[in-house]
């Protein structure tokens, strides 16, 4: 049975029907389309709706699912098939996580689409100036959440672009209007890779133009300074090296967001969610519940009645190898502990420790929900970003300075030699482990899924399968299946799913 990884609202999207069904559909929920939006309150409690929607879409299953399709985790032999299909490699056409996340990022894109259609035409006559300026500010907003679930989608839909050698591949439907209609004729289908990305910069830039939120570490607001890190993010993933290193560098140069460089400050800002080095941190709200999503898969399952941890997925022994001693983030990452699983066996090894749980965020001890406010853009991954984008246009000598001052600030030591592209997607992986980067990395890096040697091979699920198991870069399920029910529902579509999905 696979595991209910999704909070209350990627389950409400779930319930929703995909977008060539939910056209017709009325946005957030029961908000009356005809006259929801006249005042600059209607537009503040849209734009709290819209929040809200992209909070859930920050963390999760959404994120975790990718992480269990990589090399950095073995099944242990109690996981009980839970995030099976990810981890296996077994997904089809009718794969759940999928058909979640496509139908949930087209919900919320048809509410942001639906604000962005009122706001162009809303009579503003006897607005101040304060509310029309802030609904500006609203409107970039959304664009900036247009950007980012068909980015998101992209991510998991759709090759990497490969410096533009996939452009005329298939991209993902690029939806700008609130369009209700039954006509199946009209639904959306897959523009090219090259038209999607330009759509996503072009609504990037539009954020850019209209957001004069003040930055600040920890803002739980899109500010202009996460746009620009999400500029120099879909920079690097397209291969516009320039632009990422612009980005990147600004946000880096400004000192806004310094690197912490001491484990208590690494503690405070993983666990305690503190909001250094984090260009936007999730609201939360324990007394109303109002919660962002949990990026644990079982990393941990601490059974506070008998003391004991009985994790679904422990580390591979490489991952815990790929750091050293001196490392500040291998003691706060991983946590040597007593494991029991299925038949009562025990053993010591190291369980994913990055997320236990913010103590101030548990509703009891015995609770451990595992719940940290998301961080999806931080300073770190600027740092990486340079880094890269310095080495791919052939500038050796800056890539090496960014990726050692991220070093430096952790405790690792220098790179001085070697591969250098792949001393960054190491780099990366030690930074940005569990947060859902690293199947988009390797597919991007060209490199196969390889997993080896387990931290004690009798504690895992089949040792002699996924010890070894393989997949090349070129196998299909590198890309996810376009769900089933939405190419039957879509003629658009219908002729457009992703290789080696068809009658599975």
């Amino acid at each position: 049975m696979m595991k209910k990884i999704f909070k209350l609202s990627f389950v409400v999207a779930l319930l929703a029907s995909i977008v060539s069904c939910d056209m017709d559909l009325r946005p957030i929920n029961t908000i009356d389309p005809e006259n929801a939006f006249t005042t600059i309150d209607d537009a503040q409690k849209l734009r709290t709706g819209m929040y809200i929607a992209f909070r859930g879409y920050t963390g999760g299953g959404i994120m975790s699912s990718l992480e269990l399709h990589t090399d950095l985790f073995h099944a242990t032999t109690s996981f009980g098939n839970r995030g099976g299909e990810e981890y296996e490699w077994t997904y089809t056409t009718g794969y759940g996580t999928a058909e979640g996340v496509w139908a949930g990022c087209y919900s919320n894109l048809k509410n942001v689409n639906y604000f962005l259609q009122e706001a162009a035409k809303v009579d503003q006559t006897e607005w101040s100036e304060e509310a029309k300026a802030q609904l500006q500010v609203f409107v970039g907003e959304a664009h900036f959440f247009r950007a980012y679930y068909h980015h998101l989608l992209v991510e998991r839909f759709c090759l990497a672009y490969n410096e533009g050698a996939n452009k005329d591949e298939f991209g993902v439907p690029y939806v700008t209007v609130y369009a209700p209609t039954s006509d199946s004729s009209k639904y959306p289908g897959r523009g090219t890779l090259e038209a999607t990305y330009a759509s996503i910069v072009d609504d990037l830039d539009l954020a850019a133009q209209k957001i004069t939120t003040t930055p600040a570490e920890g803002s739980i607001f899109v500010t202009s300074d996460l746009v620009k890190a999400f500029q120099a993010r879909v920079a690097l993933y397209m291969g516009d090296y320039d632009t990422a290193i612009n980005k990147a560098k600004s946000l880096i140069d400004g000192g806004r967001y310094p690197l912490i460089n001491s484990a208590a400050g690494l503690k405070a800002m993983f666990i305690d969610d503190n909001g250094k080095e984090c260009l936007w941190l999730s609201d939360a709200d324990l007394a109303t519940s109002s919660l962002p999503p949990s990026n644990d898969y079982a990393y941990l399952s601490y059974d506070a009645n008998q003391g004991i941890y009985k994790p679904d997925y422990v580390p591979e022994q490489w991952v815990i190898d790929l750091y050293e001693d001196s490392d500040l983030r291998k003691d706060l990452f991983f946590d040597e502990k007593t494991i029991s699983i299925t038949g009562g066996s025990t053993y010591d090894l190291f369980v994913f420790n990055k997320f236990p749980g913010n103590p101030a965020l548990r509703t009891s001890e015995s609770n451990q929900n595992y719940v940290h406010k998301t961080k999806i853009f931080r300073i770190a991954e600027m740092h990486l970003i340079l880094a890269e984008a310095y080495a791919r246009s052939g500038q050796d000598a800056s890539a090496i300075a960014a990726l050692n001052v991220l070093k430096a600030a952790r405790g690792a030591s220098a790179y001085t030699s070697g591969n250098l592209l792949d001393e960054i997607l190491k780099e990366r992986t030690r930074e940005l482990i569990g947060e859902g980067f690293r199947f988009l990395d390797i597919k991007r890096y060209g490199k196969d899924v390889q997993r080896g040697a387990a931290q004690v091979r009798s504690a895992i699920y089949l040792p002699d399968t996924y010890e070894t198991f393989y997949k090349a870069n070129s196998d299909y399920r590198f890309l996810w299946p376009i769900p089933q029910s939405e190419v039957d529902a879509n003629p658009q579509i219908k002729n457009q799913q992703n290789p080696g999905y068809s009658g599975n």
